[in-house]
């Protein structure tokens, strides 16, 4: 799977571009053929709380529409942690959202009458 990150006041390390590659590979195993991968990093200074660390990840998946997530959190491996959480719920929901659509097209139409079998 091929990233795009993007950086804003945020020093981007080689050991973190590879701690940020191991999370969201693990995704391919909901989401086989994910199309576009963004991921925006940045780093604030609030005034009450100091550095906060903010992770937009945006995904884009074949026939349907993009996928957006945000998460902050004082530790940038932490928000990389919620991001990575939250999206791979995102993805089981929208495959069972997906399955059970085809399922009860299926049982449609295998309910109609052509579809029953004749007996002689």
């Amino acid at each position: 799977m091929e990233f795009k990150i993007y950086n804003q006041n945020f020093d981007l390390s080689e050991p973190f571009r590879q701690y940020l590659q191991e999370k969201f590979n693990s995704l391919d195993k909901y989401q086989a053929n994910i199309l576009d991968f963004q991921i925006k990093l940045i780093r604030d200074q609030h005034h009450q709380k100091g550095e906060v660390y903010i992770i937009e990840v945006k995904l884009s998946l074949p026939n349907t529409e993009s996928i957006f997530i945000k998460e902050e959190a004082s530790d940038a491996r932490a928000a990389v942690d919620q991001a990575q959480e939250k999206l791979a719920r995102l993805l089981v929901k929208n495959k069972n959202r997906k399955l059970g659509k085809l399922r009860r097209n299926i049982k449609k139409f295998q309910s109609l009458k052509f579809w029953k079998k004749k007996e002689y």
